[in-house]
């Protein structure tokens, strides 16, 4: 989760309805995640990697990947 990887810009607006939570680390939780992106959150997309982004959360932040066709995203790394 490196500053220099996000975009410096305003944040975009995240919201996946019926998409699944799957951290890559099984010592992560992604629940926190998986309610934020429901209800919708803000997230800097990864300049260097599509569908790749940097959400902030109440506890940290989260670096995830968006898989669409498998209605998924992948907790990639948490900062808390």
């Amino acid at each position: 989760m490196n500053a220099g990887l996000t975009v410096a810009c305003d944040a975009i607006w995240l919201q996946l309805q019926n998409y699944r939570v799957i951290p890559l680390n099984e010592r992560l939780d992604g629940s926190e995640l998986e309610q934020a992106i429901q209800r919708g959150t803000p997230a800097r997309p990864d300049l260097r990697r599509n569908d790749f982004y940097d959400v902030e959360l109440g506890g940290g932040r989260a670096y995830v990947h968006v898989h669409h066709d498998l209605q998924t995203v992948y907790l990639v790394a948490y900062l808390g």
